[in-house]
């Protein structure tokens, strides 16, 4: 057998190695009450112990969440999402997932781009830590998280013992770590008020270039390129932003995904919001379709924050690589009143009409654009009472 036959025999047998071990999972995020159990729900609890079981080779991310004022019992319910988990190195399913990765990607160790190649692969290689204990603190209230399922995600919803007027824009949360530990683990949850314009955004090809039609370029976009913005859409949010909308990111990108897209709508300027991202365990799937954009994830997730603020008004943007068209106008169709505008993004070389994709939604409801600065007029939608 020649040496470049054995190679790619070589190559083959870590993509079926890896494969073997997958199959497509995903849980879509709950977030409206009656959907996340409510922790302490009955009256203001005493202030709880800490109650960490956390190991100093374990780590907690703390997810940026939303808040809600429940008017009927004149509290604040946040939604606390985490995730817990230990950074491992070495095993043969993780060292067969870089190398099939790596060799799609022809990706050479001595490239250039292998080392973000290694950073952004690294979130995908942690253990799941389940059935771990995490006490929080919020403004100085102690809230004991539930317990970490299988995947190591924990998601609640804790009634917060803070007044209305505390809680403007967003509320700092930490985890309470061992007498021993003094690593700060921390995140934020965003005050989204009864009434008022909250922007649902995809993230891929909709606020940053991702090329989803073409499916290796998308991977090396993710695992081998820094992320760019898409040229004006910061900018048209800020101006969002600053007439008070609130913001909630909504991405068929994996969890793992998170820290690089954190850094990376930090850097861009976009606002702060809260994120609602895909869950997949490697285990339980393959690079190939790691990124894909399912409508039954995605769907559920935006339905639960109109069920989570059902007096709010919204707008939906997303671009035409996938299905954003067919599931906002979905959305649309259900919430005729609810949904103000919807805006999709045509992508560099899409051509043709695209209405059909909107199934027969009255066209006032929706636009489709080129460009960011096509939507400078939609900054002069007001909020309705």
């Amino acid at each position: 057998m020649s040496a470049s036959v054995s190679k790619i025999c070589k190559i083959c047998a870590g993509l079926l190695f890896f494969s073997a071990l997958s199959s497509y999972a995903e849980v879509p995020q709950q977030v409206a009450e009656g959907t996340v159990a409510v922790a302490n729900s009955a009256a203001p609890q005493p202030p709880l112990a800490a109650t960490t079981n956390l190991k100093n080779d374990e780590a907690v991310i703390l997810f940026p969440t939303n808040a809600q004022f429940d008017v009927k019992q004149n509290r604040w319910l946040a939604h606390i999402h985490g995730w817990v988990f230990e950074p491992e190195q070495d095993s043969a399913w993780r060292n067969s997932f870089i190398i099939s990765l790596r060799a799609f990607l022809n990706i050479d160790q001595n490239s250039p781009e292998h080392p973000l190649f290694k950073a952004r692969a690294r979130m995908f290689l942690v253990d799941n830590e389940g059935d771990k204990d995490i006490a929080l603190q919020v403004r100085g209230q102690n809230i004991q998280a539930h317990k970490t399922g299988d995947n190591g995600h924990f998601e609640m919803l804790a009634p917060l013992e803070i007044e209305h007027g505390a809680c403007i824009k967003w509320l700092d949360i930490r985890v309470i770590t061992p007498q021993d530990d003094q690593r700060n683990f921390s995140g934020n949850i965003q005050c989204v008020e009864e009434q008022g314009i909250s922007v649902i955004s995809d993230i891929d090809d909709t606020i940053k270039q991702s090329n989803v039609l073409d499916k290796k370029e998308l991977m090396k976009n993710t695992f081998m390129r820094e992320f760019k913005a898409v040229p004006g859409m910061s900018e048209l949010y800020q101006a969002w932003s600053a007439q008070g909308y609130a913001f909630h990111y909504v991405s068929s990108s994996p969890w793992q995904l998170y820290p690089a897209l954190d850094a990376f709508l930090k850097t861009a300027d976009y606002p702060a919001g809260s994120m609602h991202l895909k869950l997949v365990r490697l285990k339980d799937t393959s690079f190939f379709n790691l990124l894909d954009s399912p409508e039954a994830g995605k769907l559920p997730v935006i339905n639960a924050l109109l069920t989570q603020y059902p007096r709010r008004k919204f707008i939906l943007v997303g671009d035409a690589g996938e299905k954003d068209p067919e599931i906002y106008s979905r959305i649309a169709k259900d919430n005729p009143d609810r949904i103000l505008k919807i805006f999709i993004r045509r992508l560099s070389g899409q051509s043709g009409n695209l209405i059909s994709r909107f199934n027969g939604l009255v066209e006032s409801k929706w636009q489709v654009f080129d460009h960011a600065d096509e939507l400078g007029k939609a900054v002069q939608i007001r909020q309705a009472r």
